[in-house]
């Protein structure tokens, strides 16, 4: 099962959000899947392969004092996680739904929050939120030539000792194929998808921009904004693979430190104006 839920949260005070952020919500997911399956979080803490779940930064407005940022108390802000494993998806639905989390305090940086909203409805989330089995995403995905991606958090890829701030189409999905091959039923070949990228699939159009992520002492670098890629082989099979793995973007996130915060990512009909 693929699902991305959208947490709606808001503070009892007014607070500062700490320098990795990212890693907090990443420790809030899986404080949550404690609750019910402490084995399951400590595998999911510790696992070096694929993760099956990714958590975004916190999103909403913040005051901005000096060097920190600050939440409000008459604010809502907004935590996306997606989990990519049928035993995660369950073990986090029934603490978000069955437990009925909107009724305690969750912690994020020893600041209590109160979870006023949880969804996983497209309508209801701006898109960002879904559910979806892996024989769906199968099942539904098409032929298109064009495939748009919108990069919402930083994003980059590790290659060698640099960081690449440019989503070239064989280091995007590539990502989505690893991930895949970690988390699906059914395995795709990643060497003839790496290829087919490189050789068949270009970035025609365009806008992006650089930010800082800040983790404590270090920062990454990364992308945000928006690729139109062109699909440029006639090779049905291939071209319902790139469809297949676009599809995907919105729960597997893109590149690096997906589960922190980085890389959020979805699929779009059209460029926005």
């Amino acid at each position: 099962m693929l699902a991305s839920f959208i947490v709606s949260l808001r503070p009892y005070r007014e607070a500062p959000i700490g320098k990795t952020i990212g890693r907090s919500l990443h420790a809030l997911l899986l404080n949550m899947i404690a609750e019910v399956s402490p084995e399951m979080a400590q595998t999911l803490h510790d696992d070096a392969r694929v993760k099956p779940f990714t958590a975004s930064m916190l999103q909403g407005r913040f005051i901005e004092r000096g060097y920190r940022r600050f939440v409000r108390p008459d604010e809502t802000y907004r935590v996306r996680f997606t989990v990519l494993a049928t035993e995660v998806f369950e073990t986090l639905s029934y603490v978000l739904f069955e437990k009925r989390l909107d009724q305690d305090a969750v912690i994020i940086d020893g600041q209590p929050y109160h979870v006023v909203g949880i969804s996983a409805e497209p309508e209801a989330t701006d898109g960002w939120g879904r559910l979806i089995s892996f024989e769906q995403i199968m099942e539904n995905a098409g032929l298109d030539d064009k495939v748009i991606l919108e990069f919402k958090s930083p994003t980059t890829f590790h290659q060698g000792k640099v960081q690449m701030l440019f989503p070239l189409p064989q280091n995007v999905f590539g990502s989505y194929a690893r991930r895949w091959n970690g988390t699906a039923p059914v395995e795709l070949d990643t060497s003839k998808v790496l290829d087919a990228a490189a050789e068949y699939v270009v970035a025609e159009r365009y806008r992006l921009e650089t930010r800082v992520v800040p983790y404590g002492e270090a920062q990454y670098n990364g992308f945000v904004g928006y690729c139109q890629y062109r699909i440029l082989t006639d090779d049905v099979e291939m071209r319902r693979v790139f469809n297949l793995l676009a599809d995907f973007a919105l729960f597997a996130g893109t590149g690096q430190k997906t589960t922190q915060g980085m890389g959020q990512t979805r699929r779009l009909a059209q460029l926005p104006r």
